[in-house]
């Protein structure tokens, strides 16, 4: 103010006119004003920006905290800015730039929500994206994202939106590999053969399956659920702590009618009389030996325990009614007549089988040697078994129809039917067996024909689920782009979007077309409907061709060798099915290799043709090689090579056509197919 005050009065004192004076001292007072508020506004920017550092280091370590990531959007200036966690730097990006970030079809979500929240439809989103896939193949990250408004204009519209996002791909992942456990576990639950009960941690009945529904009379298992029943509530397990339980077998019998009369605690068991029931229980502990709930596994057993109460008293009566068969000499002896059976005794002590027409008559004799000799080489073993049983003496009836060597009338093989029973002595001991030899080969052969007939059935049935099993695999993903992209023709699209839903409906389409082909194929090399016609052909002059089209789908810049050392080379094989095989895995190799070369060659030793493929493509991991020729496996890294049907083809192909197929493969080396064909030579003539 002094230095004003001063040329204020120099200027004063100058003789001009008093308004130039005037000018002059306000615009030197104007240039003194600016200075000042130049440097004031100079320092409250600089507070301002400490503030936002400090600002900005806050909301970092909240993010590192969080494992949260955060960006803006700038409404007005249509921007998007990241905040690195690391240096706190600020990187701008295009709507463009940012939505290369994202899955296309998530950050059209984002987009809408950004939308939403501009419009003032609602203050905020939360949306789960996922991230645009990365070019090193790793998978791509899941996120939870929020929108929200982080600052409004005077009129209360929002101008900066802030999106924060965290990474759950772990626990994404997590939650469905136990969703997967979960499933399997049910599966094998339902479907066992066994009653499966699952109890809580606290005793409570948690699910039981259709098995045990059946074996306990349950009509409507959810009623039973829904009440909370306690595992103490069952008779054989009232004693039983679920907190310091172990491994345990039970053996149990329960009268439920009675049970039921006198303690009714599960009213929907509807079985009645008495159980015989064996069980398994067995604790369910997690990582932390913290119980999780008991898993019985059991099985009725009545029948099984009536039956060998059945068995016991036949025997009782056998051994009463032994002496009553004295009266019946006569009779059996007619019996035997008309009905081409023999009486048989077997005499441990001397290994003799003694055959009888008749009670009257003297029997053949014959020594264990000479007997088995009579049985059929199939049969054998069953015989000596039979004999074994005998000689140990055991004290049970013994029944067993063996083949042996003779014919019938009709030049079949009859089989013999023993039926022996131990014979034993006032003090218990088994002395002989005595039984029945009858002639079963009627019934033996009318039961083999029964089987042939039923294991074709079988395999027909067979045969059609694994159709059906491939048909079901293998079309849905081809199919389901091709509905998926036809929908996108009804929704809101730009023309320019049309060329490629078209080019993916079609690319989709002819992997569809290709995989009917090579399922309907498949399904006839499993059926054995491929019919193999051998005739003489010059193999030398159809191998290049074969190699030649199946590698016709192979980038340019592969180098394709063809090594041909024969001039011709006239053998006896079946061109078509052999070709289709080269083909399919010159086919294979193509479209495993992107750079590098294909390689092919063959000879001819021993009366087989040595095939040999080879190729720089990506090759197979070590444990995946002897996968390489399962249908639907993929190849080494997982992924789907053509129709996935290409090398089970070539496979089945050679082998029903008596040849074998191996490959050597490492990964990023490329792999190198072996092919085997059984042919008979006729001439060549090498180069």
């Amino acid at each position: 103010m002094r230095v004003f005050t001063t040329i204020f009065r120099q200027l004063m004192l100058i003789d001009i006119n008093h308004t130039y004076v005037y000018l002059i001292a306000a615009f030197i007072i104007s240039a003194i004003v600016m200075v000042v508020y130049n440097r004031l506004t100079y320092y409250k920017e600089k507070r301002v920006t400490r503030k936002v550092q400090r600002m900005n280091a806050q909301l970092t370590l909240i993010m590192d905290a969080n494992k949260t990531d955060a960006w803006t959007y700038n409404t007005k200036k249509n921007e998007f800015k990241v905040i690195s966690k690391e240096n706190l730097t600020e990187t701008f990006y295009t709507p463009f730039e940012f939505s290369q970030l994202y899955d296309r079809e998530d950050f059209k979500l984002i987009v809408r929500g950004i939308e939403s929240i501009q419009n003032r439809e609602q203050i905020t989103d939360s949306m789960t994206v996922k991230s645009a896939p990365s070019k090193d193949d790793e998978e791509a990250k899941i996120y939870d994202m929020t929108l929200t408004v982080l600052r409004r204009d005077k009129h209360d519209l929002p101008i900066e939106i802030l999106g924060t996002q965290r990474d759950v791909t772990k626990e994404k992942k997590l939650a469905a590999t136990n969703k997967n456990l979960m499933l399997k576990f049910h599966t094998v639950f339902n479907s066992s053969l066994v009653d499966m009960i699952y109890y809580d941690a606290d005793g409570n009945l948690a699910e039981l399956n259709e098995k045990a529904c059946e074996t306990f009379g349950v009509k409507n298992p959810q009623v039973l659920l829904s009440r909370n029943m306690k595992m103490t509530d069952i008779p054989s397990y009232r004693d039983i702590d679920i907190k310091t339980l172990e491994h345990t077998q039970l053996s149990s019998i329960t009268d439920i009618t009675q049970v039921k009369a006198t303690d009714e605690r599960v009213p929907e068991v509807t079985r009645t009389g008495k159980m015989y029931y064996e069980v398994m229980l067995e604790p369910i502990h997690d990582i932390d030996n913290h119980s999780l709930g008991v898993i019985a596994a059991g099985r009725d057993i009545t029948e099984m325990v009536e039956s060998h109460h059945r068995q016991q008293e036949s025997s009782r009566l056998m051994k009463e009614r032994t002496k009553a068969l004295k009266q019946y000499v006569d009779d059996l002896n007619y019996t035997l007549k008309i009905s081409d059976a023999r009486l048989t005794n077997y005499y441990p002590a001397t290994h003799t089988l003694e055959i009888l027409s008749d009670l009257s008559g003297e029997g053949t004799h014959l020594s264990q040697l000479k007997a088995i000799a009579m049985v059929h080489p199939d049969d054998r073993k069953l015989a000596k078994g039979l004999l074994t049983r005998m000689d140990r003496l055991y004290k049970s009836t013994i029944s067993e129809t063996v083949r042996t060597k003779l014919r019938d009338q009709k030049g079949r093989d009859i089989y013999l039917n023993f039926s022996m029973m131990p014979i034993t002595n006032k003090d218990g001991k088994v002395t002989h067996y005595f039984g029945m030899c009858r002639n079963e080969t009627e019934m033996a052969h009318i039961e083999k024909h029964l089987q042939e007939e039923t294991a074709k059935a079988q395999e027909e049935e067979q045969l059609k689920n694994t159709f059906l099993l491939n048909m079901s695999y293998e079309l849905r993903v081809p199919l389901h782009a091709v509905i998926g992209f036809a929908e996108l023709f009804k929704t809101e699209h730009s023309r320019e979007d049309e060329p490629v839903f078209a080019n993916e409906i079609k690319k989709n389409t002819d992997v569809l077309l290709s995989l009917i082909n090579d399922i309907l194929f498949i399904s006839r090399l499993d059926a054995h409907m491929i019919e193999y016609r051998y005739e003489v052909c010059d193999f030398a002059s159809l191998f290049e061709g074969w190699c030649q089209k199946g590698w016709s789908n192979a980038s340019k810049n592969i180098k394709q060798i063809t090594e041909n050392a024969y001039n011709s080379l006239l053998i006896k094989i079946d061109p078509q099915n052999l070709g289709t095989a080269i083909k399919k895995l010159c086919g294979y190799s193509a479209l495993t290799t992107k750079a590098g070369s294909l390689k092919s060659r063959y000879e001819y030793l021993h009366d087989e043709l040595i095939i040999i493929v080879e190729d720089t493509g990506q090759g197979m991991e070590f444990d995946e090689v002897p996968k390489a020729f399962n249908r639907f496996m993929g190849d080494a890294k997982n992924k789907r090579i053509g129709t996935g049907l290409d090398l089970p083809i070539v496979k089945e192909l050679v082998e029903q056509m008596g040849g074998t197929i191996d490959v050597l493969s490492a990964p990023g080396k490329g792999s190198t197919f072996f092919m085997s064909i059984p042919c008979e030579l006729t001439s060549f003539e090498k180069k």
